[in-house]
């Protein structure tokens, strides 16, 4: 029953006003994955851009260098043809913060009309009503908003970014008055399980009509790369997994906790695939390894080499972030004082 109920919240969310190119799209995706056994993950992050307003104490990818330029109109046109071949079902355009990007529209409607479904991860700033009346005309799928905390004041101080907290529930505001599927996302601190925070939040949400909310575990990776303190411990686990509601509340990833029950890595089981705002292909935004760069070679040799390689093998029985596994940390030398590692598997200089 609670997997039908999952089932149900994700069909309600994720593939509300399904067109016949996303069915088309769909079996696609089954026919290749299941039956075929291809490496074709459900869903690719696509980052736009790593610039932001905010400075969030727990930006998984707040330290990353800016090692270069962004791709261009051109260049992200190309990946989206690809993912559109490839087969994935949905595209999440992530950053930093997506809105900041100036054709960020031209792309969600482009992927939209390649029957590929997609959403954005914004802090809410930008999300004004005509913006959200732009996306919905080219087609998103699904917005979801970052709510660090139900009190406005400790919202503005995590994120170091006065008034975000208005603007994110103006933003959300929009997304229900145009019917938008629109998610709150969230992370478990210590801090929120402490104050009961979490809660609060998920009564925030019922109270704003989103469609619901995402549980993030903490992630020591980017701002939190040597926050070892923030850690849960299985009892705060345990206290974050009793929120979950099938029908409104999830953690992680949504397909995860249908076949898995949020337990494990989307990008170990590879459910998902991250491409930065630089071309790099990497398991996901959180794990800053890369298997090669579009702009350095053809992107169906980096899949390839990608789909077989033992970096998945290896690591596939972890049920948590390989960020969170401190033996994996230091096997690639994640860490402020790291090195690179002459490896096969390149890794950023942080």
């Amino acid at each position: 029953m609670r997997i039908i109920i999952q089932l149900i919240f994700g069909l309600k969310v994720f593939f509300k006003k399904l067109n016949f190119r996303n069915y088309t799209k769909i079996v696609k995706f089954l026919w290749k994955r299941y039956v075929l056994g291809k490496f074709v993950p459900f869903s690719v992050v696509f980052s736009l851009t790593y610039k932001c307003q905010c400075s969030c104490v727990h930006c998984s990818v707040g330290d990353y260098e800016q090692k270069g330029k962004d791709l261009f109109v051109e260049e992200v046109i190309s990946v989206l043809d690809y993912i559109n071949m490839w087969g994935p079902v949905k595209v999440t355009f992530f950053g930093g913060e997506p809105l900041l990007h100036n054709d960020l529209i031209l792309f969600v409607r482009y992927a939209s009309r390649l029957g590929i479904k997609t959403s954005i991860d914004t802090n809410g700033i930008l999300l004004n009503e005509n913006t959200v009346l732009a996306l919905k005309g080219a087609g998103i799928g699904n917005i979801n908003v970052s709510i660090d905390s139900s009190c406005e004041q400790t919202h503005d101080m995590l994120r170091q970014k006065e008034g975000c907290f208005k603007s994110a529930v103006r933003g959300i505001e929009f997304c229900v008055k145009h019917e938008i599927p629109c998610l709150i996302s969230t992370y478990a601190s210590k801090r929120a399980i402490r104050e009961d925070d979490l809660k609060k939040i998920v009564t925030l949400g019922k109270k704003l009509k989103v469609d619901g909310v995402k549980i993030l575990f903490p992630i020591l990776s980017g701002q939190w790369r040597e926050a070892d303190e923030e850690m849960l411990s299985p009892e705060e686990e345990k206290y974050v997994m009793a929120i979950v509601d099938p029908s409104f509340v999830y953690i992680e990833d949504a397909l995860q906790m249908v076949t898995r029950k949020g337990i494990g890595c989307s990008a170990l089981d590879k459910n998902l695939v991250y491409i930065s705002p630089y071309g790099d292909i990497q398991p996901c935004p959180a794990i800053p390894i890369t298997f090669g760069n579009i702009r350095d070679t053809n992107i169906d040799r980096i899949i390839m080499y990608m789909e077989n390689h033992p970096f998945f093998s290896k690591y596939k029985s972890c049920e948590k972030c390989l960020m969170n596994e401190k033996r994996f940390r230091e096997e690639y030398h994640l860490f402020k004082s790291g090195k690179e590692l002459p490896l096969d598997v390149k890794i950023f200089q942080l």
